[in-house]
């Protein structure tokens, strides 16, 4: 049907062509926009329209992979899956089966396959070797002491002294040493204590000097501490298949977070005390009365109260060397105490808890 008004003239191109009024009115606006907002604007419509119909890709983050993270979601399944225990070369590393060197390549080209075979020097090698290269295959020290520790260790004493306190000597404890080599806790002239011992036994070699050397030139030796376990040794003895957490629930012990205050260094503040004097090698917890009762390590110091210390060094008729040196502190202000503590501490006022054994009133220096 033909729509157009019998009695207006349609519009003729040349070659006897037509076109309708409606076609012909759009042509008018478009030029009048034109005339009115210039080419420009013209175009910077039709530039934002197409724009719109583009959708907006977002740039991927780029991944370092010469750095492994436990908090990446992928490697939060479990530890059993990439870690084995024990590892193939324990027996080189240990006397007792461990997990003594990083997963093998199994555990990563599973789903880093891209990475392994990119380029000749995969970024993703230098997480474990030294070098990334196909003929050199040396690995990091394991746990290497360069990366930051990803995991704190739960270890709970109040559980493990209940289980200490089920036997007097260490022939009946149940942390009997199982056959992987393990030598036999020995016996010792004298009082024989089934506690702390287990796992904290004496250094074997003597500290190493801190970076500016040692206050007062007074160098502990390795009889002045005890070593704290570095390795499964102490936990296998009951934890390697029967006692939960067992060896393969890592999980059991190491938990996804920054590692606590206690697993570093800690400020030694006595430092002349040495725990392999005859008088010092009693039951552990006569002096450190606060672990037995402490499920985590969170908050946890090894501080020894000065009332664990009165028995021996501030009683009368016995010794009374907090006393003195207190009593010198009156003379002289500027005494430092020298018979527990280096100068660096001997120089402060003392606690409020060294005048209340000597029945003293508290006082400042200055």
């Amino acid at each position: 049907m033909d729509r157009r008004h019998p009695n207006i003239p349609q519009p003729r191109l040349p070659g006897n062509r037509t076109f309708s009024w409606p076609s012909l009115f759009a042509v008018a606006l478009a030029l009048t926009a034109v005339t009115i907002l210039g080419w420009d604007s013209v175009d910077a419509v039709a530039a934002q329209r197409k724009t719109r119909r583009s959708p907006i890709t977002a740039a991927r983050p780029t991944i370092d992979y010469s750095k492994f993270s436990h908090t990446t979601e992928k490697h939060k399944g479990a530890c059993v899956s990439c870690h084995k225990a024990p590892t193939r070369n324990w027996k080189q590393v240990g006397d007792f089966p461990d997990v003594a060197d990083f997963p093998d390549h199994d555990a990563c080209v599973s789903c880093h396959r891209r990475q392994f075979f990119k380029g000749a020097s995969p970024q993703i090698c230098t997480v474990c070797h030294l070098r990334s290269s196909p003929r050199d295959d040396k690995r990091f020290a394991f746990r290497n002491p360069s990366s930051p520790v990803q995991f704190a260790i739960e270890f709970p004493h109040d559980k493990h002294q209940d289980v200490i306190a089920k036997a007097a000597r260490p022939s009946s404890s149940v942390f009997q040493r199982i056959a992987f080599s393990f030598s036999p806790i020995s016996d010792e002239p004298g009082k024989l204590y089934n506690n702390c011992k287990i796992c904290h036994g004496q250094l074997e070699k003597n500290p190493p000097a801190p970076r500016n050397g040692w206050t007062d030139s007074f160098a502990p030796d390795a009889q002045s501490f005890k070593a704290v376990p570095v390795n499964h040794a102490s936990c296998f003895n009951c934890h390697w298949k029967s006692q939960p957490p067992t060896r393969t629930d890592c999980a059991g012990c190491h938990k996804p977070e920054s590692p606590h205050p206690l697993e570093h260094a800690i400020t030694r503040i006595s430092l002349k005390f040495r725990h392999a004097r005859e008088q010092h090698s009693g039951e552990c917890t006569t002096c450190h009365i606060n672990i037995t009762k402490s499920a985590t390590l969170r908050g946890l110091t090894p501080d020894v109260p000065i009332t664990s210390c009165t028995e021996c060094h501030n009683k009368d008729g016995l010794r009374l060397d907090v006393s003195k040196e207190l009593e010198a502190i009156d003379r002289n202000r500027e005494f430092v105490c020298v018979y527990c503590h280096t100068s660096d501490v001997g120089r402060r006022d003392p606690p409020a808890s060294h005048y209340l054994i000597a029945s003293r009133q508290p006082m400042k220096r200055k």
